[in-house]
């Protein structure tokens, strides 16, 4: 909203988050502190009619399932993670043609790289521009980039990831 004004009231960034490990005084502190950073945002930037951050943390399943079937815009900004399957499930089940920003850092990365705007998870500006890039991107692009998703995905599935793991075990004698 700083870089891209002209967003203000048309944009709603949804955050669906799952608590995990809050007996962790580490973990409570970080929801705090982006539970505070989204309020301050909120206020500045949003009005009595719009609110440009939402955040709803709780296992609620079905809005979570809900939420990847209709996004526009799917940002998943892992600094360290493994496979990250919300990369894969929400191309295949959202009914949008969203597109997928997707940080380097995944483990989907490597698979996922030919369909995705990729950023770098430490990169405010490039994350905020790629997001910008999603939010306006014709949609002959966006479909035929969630097009590309889904082969992707659909082409190396769980089965066909388990064999590459055990040809690795065996190649590497583990």
């Amino acid at each position: 909203l700083e870089l891209h004004p002209e967003q203000r009231g048309k944009v709603k960034f949804v955050a669906l988050l799952v608590p995990s490990r809050l007996g962790v005084s580490e973990y409570g502190d970080y929801l705090d502190e982006v539970m505070g950073t989204a309020g301050r945002i909120n206020a500045k930037y949003g009005g009595n009619d719009w609110e440009p951050i939402r955040i709803l943390v709780d296992e609620n399943y079905p809005r979570a399932v809900a939420g990847l079937q209709i996004y526009d815009l799917l940002l998943v900004n892992s600094i360290a993670d493994g496979m990250n399957l919300v990369a894969k499930e929400g191309p295949i089940v959202n009914r949008r043609n969203g597109v997928l920003v997707l940080s380097e850092r995944t483990g989907a990365y490597q698979q996922l790289e030919p369909g995705v705007l990729v950023v770098s998870p430490l990169d405010v500006y490039g994350t905020a521009e790629a997001m910008h890039q999603a939010l306006t991107m014709p949609m002959e692009e966006r479909r035929a980039g969630a097009e590309r998703l889904r082969s992707l995905i659909e082409g190396n599935d769980i089965v066909d990831w388990l064999r590459q793991q055990l040809n690795t075990i065996i190649k590497l004698k583990l």
